[in-house]
């Protein structure tokens, strides 16, 4: 991973003036936001307010209504080829899970990071570079004794690994995670939590969304709040993450608890 400290002021996306429809229905309105290198963004909000459409928006599987007055762009340009977005982004889906036919073992999901398809026939197509960078993240990521293992026989934190790493095949500078901690028991939960902060040690920048205050990593820098489809506010951990704040996001009363750089949020009685 290349070190990006030289870049901790450039934008790698850029929104103005972005809505997004699905099925007719208005799910992002008038987001304008940029983020840039350097950057460990957290997108934080209840279900259904839009954080993994924003996320869709990255990948371009999810594109925005296009008007005079908006722009949308990602490397600095309005256009670019997928392909050239996955070697400098690496993406975590959840649906990717679905995706994966019964009958794929986990080394063909890795090795599908190069070819976009779940086939053995295509894994012995790679390079001996390509076959290197894979067996070095089997053991990075700790599948060294599950590798030949059916992928969906699986459990929910493997499984999340084995995507990881094939997110980050290419090495991209940037990793887009949705829901990464979503149905982990807590050994899974560490473990993945302590993969992703190696990564940020090794200067990849993590942009993830969730709305379960247990999952925010350490090392997140900047928090963007949104709600109904609208960011409602934009800044680091200790100005966001408070009880008034969180209590108004969620629309219930609680107490927020920080300690050594990870949060949780009580129940408060009315």
């Amino acid at each position: 991973m290349s070190d990006l400290s030289q870049k901790d002021v450039i934008n790698w996306a850029s929104f103005k003036n972005i809505n997004v429809y699905i099925n007719e229905k208005k799910v992002l309105s008038d987001i304008n936001i940029n983020f840039h290198y350097g950057e460990n963004i957290l997108i934080l909000g209840p279900n259904g307010s839009g954080k993994s459409t924003l996320l869709k928006l990255l990948n371009r599987s999810i594109y925005p209504i296009a008007t005079n007055h908006s722009s949308f762009k990602l490397f600095n340009k309005e256009n670019i080829n997928i392909w050239d977005i996955r070697k400098k982004v690496g993406f975590l889906f959840r649906e990717m899970e679905q995706r994966i036919d019964n009958g794929v073992n986990l080394y063909d999901v890795i090795s599908s990071g190069f070819s976009g398809i779940f086939n053995s026939r295509y894994s012995s197509l790679l390079s001996e570079r390509e076959k290197v960078k894979i067996n070095n993240l089997i053991k990075e990521w700790e599948l060294n004794n599950i590798i030949n293992n059916e992928f969906q026989s699986l459990s929910d934190g493997q499984k999340r690994r084995a995507l990881i790493a094939r997110a980050i095949v290419y090495e991209p500078n940037i990793l887009v995670l949705d829901e990464p901690f979503s149905n982990l028991d807590i050994k899974s939960n560490l473990i993945l939590n302590h993969n992703i902060n190696k990564l940020i040690n090794q200067s990849v920048n993590i942009i993830y969304v969730t709305h379960n205050l247990e999952c925010i990593l350490p090392k997140t820098n900047r928090v963007i709040l949104i709600k109904e489809g609208k960011i409602i506010n934009d800044g680091s951990p200790y100005e966001l993450i408070n009880t008034k704040i969180i209590s108004e996001l969620f629309d219930i009363q609680v107490k927020v608890i920080e300690q050594e750089g990870y949060w949780r949020m009580v129940p408060l009685n009315n």
